[in-house]
This record gives C-alpha cells, sequence and structure tokens, in this order.
C-alpha cells in the first residue's frame, strides 16, 4: 500500500467517479487510507508502506495497479513480482518506485515488455483458475504479454464500460465460495464461462448500477470484508448473509471523489510473507505515528 501524500490531489480524473468530483482533501484521504491498513491488520495481515515520494504520482495510493504477485517457478528461486504497464500517463512512472521496493522485499522484478497492463486490478483468484481480463484498460497485446509469465490454469475475460478493471466486474469471495459478478459488463461468452467452470451456483450477480457503487470493491480476507460505506446496502445485506462480516469504511475521498475503494488500495501478495525481508520504514508503525500527528481538517 502506499498512502496518499500530504498535498495529494485529482490528477487524471479518469474515471466515472473523479471526471466531475470536487476537490479532495489529502488530510481526510490520509486517514480515510490509515482505518483501511489499520482494519487490514486486524485481521491478521501484514502491510507493506512504500511512502509517497513524487507528488505528481497522485495514483500511487490505488495499489492494485502496482503489479502482481507470483510465486517462484521453481524450488530455491525468488517469488516474482510482475510490473504494470499503465494507460494513463500521469501513472506510467508509478512503476519506477514499486520495482525498487519488490526488489528490497526479496521479489524477482519483472516487466511484461509490451502493451497496456494493469497489474492487479484486472487479475483474480478463485478455486485454483487465475482470471484475468482486458478490455477496460488493459489491452490484448499487454494481457497476452502478461499471460506469460502465469503458471496453471487460467480464464481470459473481456470487459466493456464502466468496468475499466476486472475487479469492477467480479470479486471472489473465497471464504464463501462465491463469486460477485456483473453480468452487464462481461463480454461475449464471459458469463457462460465462468458458469462452466465453477458451477452457476456459485455465480452471484450484482448490477451495473451496483458496481458503479463498487459492489465488487471491498476487500475479503478470511471472513471479514473491507468495504466502502458507499456499497449498497443490498450487497452488504447479501455478503452478510454467505457468512461474512462486513466491516463498513467511511471513504468520502480516496472512493466517493477519487474513485477507487478498498480492493484498489491494496497489492495483495498471499503466500510469500515467509520469503520476504520487511524494512522497519516499510512497516505501517512509522507511516501511522505521522498520520496521527496531522491535524484533523474535519
Amino acid at each position: 500500500m502506499s498512502p496518499p501524500g500530504t498535498g495529494w490531489a485529482l490528477r487524471g480524473r479518469a474515471n466515472f467517479r473523479s471526471e466531475q468530483a470536487a476537490d479532495v482533501s489529502p488530510l481526510r484521504a490520509r486517514k480515510e487510507w490509515l482505518a483501511l491498513a489499520e482494519a487490514i491488520e486486524a485481521a491478521g495481515a501484514t502491510v507493506v508502506v512504500l511512502p509517497p515520494s513524487d507528488p505528481a504520482l497522485t495514483g500511487m495510493p490505488y495499489a492494485a495497479e502496482a503489479g502482481h504477485v507470483l510465486p517462484a517457478r521453481r524450488s530455491g528461486d525468488r517469488p516474482r513480482f510482475l510490473l504494470p504497464r499503465m494507460a494513463a500517463p500521469h501513472r506510467a512512472r508509478e512503476r519506477e518506485h514499486w520495482g525498487p521496493l519488490a526488489q528490497r522485499l526479496g521479489f524477482e522484478v519483472i516487466d511484461p515488455g509490451s502493451g497496456i497492463w494493469e497489474g492487479q486490478g484486472d487479475v483474480a483468484s478463485f478455486d485454483g483458475t487465475t482470471l484475468l481480463f482486458f478490455g477496460g484498460r488493459t489491452d490484448r497485446e499487454g494481457l497476452t504479454a502478461a499471460l506469460s509469465h502465469f503458471d496453471g490454469e487460467a480464464l481470459v475475460l473481456e470487459l466493456r464500460q464502466p468496468a475499466f478493471h476486472g475487479n469492477m466486474a467480479l470479486l471472489p469471495l473465497p471464504h464463501a465460495d462465491k463469486l460477485l459478478v456483473c453480468p452487464d459488463v462481461l463480454v461475449g461468452d464471459g458469463l457462460d464461462r465462468l458458469a462452466a467452470r465453477f458451477g452457476a451456483w456459485r455465480l452471484d450477480p450484482v448490477s451495473e448500477g451496483e458496481i458503479r457503487s463498487y459492489a465488487t470493491n471491498g476487500l475479503p480476507i478470511g471472513e471479514r470484508w473491507l468495504a466502502p460505506s458507499v456499497v449498497p446496502k443490498r450487497v452488504k445485506d447479501r455478503v452478510t448473509a454467505l457468512g461474512m462480516k462486513v466491516i463498513e469504511l467511511r471513504m468520502a475521498e480516496l472512493c466517493e471523489k477519487a474513485g477507487g475503494a478498498s480492493r484498489c488500495l491494496v497489492c495483495h501478495a498471499p503466500g510469500v510473507g515467509e520469503t520476504l525481508t520487511i524494512p522497519d520504514e516499510n512497516r505501517l508503525a512509522a507511516t501511522r505515528a505521522q498520520i496521527l500527528a496531522e491535524p484533523d481538517d474535519g
């Protein structure tokens, strides 16, 4: 994760929320970010922080596009970190910051090499299958280049707007053994192929209107679902009925204005914790202290 800086502002305004949003409050956004980071650690995960260093890189908080973590291919090798190739010009240099952090942590850093590929925003995993998306911002060339680095079973799905990433179209809920899916934004036979692979009974539909309120962008950690309060009540009630504990987070700046929810703010790295070395300056405690010392601007 990477918190917004103290001078954070909307720059690209490249999604349906941010394009006409009022100016953000960076100090409020930092406290929203901290509330999510603390909720992640309360759920038993560890947050690694990349402190902001370049005010021009206003997309850095949306770390789902930082890249994607892949396991080592052979015993004794390092896990791999596949860098993104971003569509928006103002986000293109983010990889110059994420790559060195990944190397310090102990990853082998890989560039997919061509096309547009927006990292974990267009990757999901469910029941042993990797789901890869294109057609929003990731293009077919970028998908093909990234796909060569994935092992095992993969299912490729094409999107249409307003789903600019795969995480706008589909959310795995492993604890509930379900997928939240928006059929409206899957192109062609995507829904049929999901049903054929996973079983139609495991697909829980949400509408296009509901994904505009981030129905698929809450962050699941075990039995907890860390969701922005803007998620529709029907969806929160449904996730609760599936046996999960919904934890609401107010995200007026980061989500309601800027257009990225809790799942968008995290690059998830499952299964590699024991192989990484986390410098003290990249642990949450240092950033927490800085944010808590800042004034409250309402």
